[in-house]
């Protein structure tokens, strides 16, 4: 049971943590078993204050990554009972962490993600290797996107020469890859679900908007939606990152604020739905890629009003991340194993062309169990 590896992952919606148990073995791939574990509601809550806070204090920082590393230990040992395995047929658990800040372009640059590996060793008693960022960003790098390595592996695996896997989660990341030439294109697009969940929160409307049916009973604003492209993030190049620190609820109400209009919620919903669509098209054609196969993955994949208008603008069909053999409500998860799994053979990567780091990394550390 050497070769089994567990994935934890808890997206910028902090909608639940995600559970992925992986067999990797020379080579070769496979989703075994997965599970979802809800975000208590106060936690949750907890976690989105701490996102939007400009001054949070080290005190909470602290509770929330013990109260949420306790949280992600509980999550791993649901999927091992699940499988009806024991801890100790787990070789190690990748964790990637909740993420709270994200500042990578500042003077002292960092990532912060919450969920102790300390504790998720001491609740499941395996060893734990997290954060991931770090070490990358200490390189000269964004820290961020890391799945992009994972995506390499998987088209290799399947032998796929070309294509575009959009993860849309929280935040959307786009990686292009070419096997043929070994080319890799790879970073933060912008607002993934993020903006529409968090205007679904305000309105009291559910926690995300399911299949995209608020959005769609309201209309597009043109002049809103203008202004929202104008933001400075979409005009950076590559390699870029980002987080729900800087796109959330505030960045909405500012730019309704700078439109001097009011405007109805469902309309406004429908123009956050569409700024999503409408980034991820930019980017497409930017690389001129729009026109290659495209697998998507993340909670945005059950947007079906979004997924629908992406179809309509790229004019091309849009296909899961199943076809890959990878369920994609669990592709980061299982990225994350799969991390976890070369942090141990202590692989190296270069990632030049995706996070702008100098030099090859190790990437993660490892928490021993006691």
């Amino acid at each position: 049971m050497e070769n089994l590896f567990i994935g934890l992952m808890s997206g910028t919606s902090v909608d639940s943590i995600d559970s992925a148990l992986v067999n990797i073995d020379r080579g070769s791939f496979e989703l075994l078993e997965s599970s979802s574990s809800l975000i208590k509601k106060d936690l949750k809550k907890r976690i989105f204050e701490a996102v939007n806070s400009a001054d949070i204090s080290n005190v909470e920082i602290e509770e929330l990554d013990v109260e949420l590393g306790k949280a992600f230990g509980k999550a791993a040992n649901r999927l091992i009972q699940k499988a009806s395995l024991n801890n100790t047929d787990i070789s190690a658990i990748g964790s990637h962490g909740q993420t709270i800040k994200h500042a990578p372009n500042t003077i002292k640059p960092y990532s912060l993600q919450i969920g102790k590996p300390e504790e998720i060793t001491r609740v499941t008693k395996i060893k734990t290797v997290a954060d991931f960022r770090t070490a990358d960003i200490q390189a000269g790098g964004q820290g961020a996107p890391l799945a992009p390595l994972f995506h390499k592996f998987i088209f290799k695996k399947d032998k796929l020469s070309e294509g575009v896997i959009i993860n849309i989660g929280g935040i959307c990341n786009l990686t292009y890859l070419n096997n043929l030439n070994e080319d890799i294109i790879a970073y933060d697009c912008g607002p993934g679900n993020c903006l529409i969940d968090a205007w679904n929160r305000s309105n009291s409307k559910g926690e995300f908007d399911e299949k995209g049916s608020w959005a769609s009973s309201g209309k597009i604003i043109p002049k809103l939606l203008e202004v929202m492209l104008r933001d400075p993030f979409f005009r950076e190049q590559p390699p870029r990152s980002t987080g729900t620190d800087y796109f959330n609820l505030s960045w909405i109400k500012q730019n309704v604020s700078n439109c001097k209009s009011i405007f109805s919620p469902e309309d406004i919903q429908a123009t956050l739905t569409e700024l999503t669509a409408q980034v991820i098209f930019k980017e497409l054609k930017n690389i001129k890629a729009q026109k290659k196969k495209i697998y998507i993955c993340g909670g945005g994949i059950h947007n079906t009003f979004l997924i629908n208008r992406l179809e309509g603008i790229i004019e091309n069909n849009i296909f899961s991340t199943s076809l890959l053999g990878i369920d994609p409500d669990f592709l980061e998860a299982s990225c994350f194993a799969w991390l976890a799994k070369q942090r141990l053979d202590r692989k190296k990567f270069d990632l030049t062309k995706i996070t702008g780091s100098r030099g090859r990394v190790l990437l993660g550390e490892v928490w021993e169990a006691s």
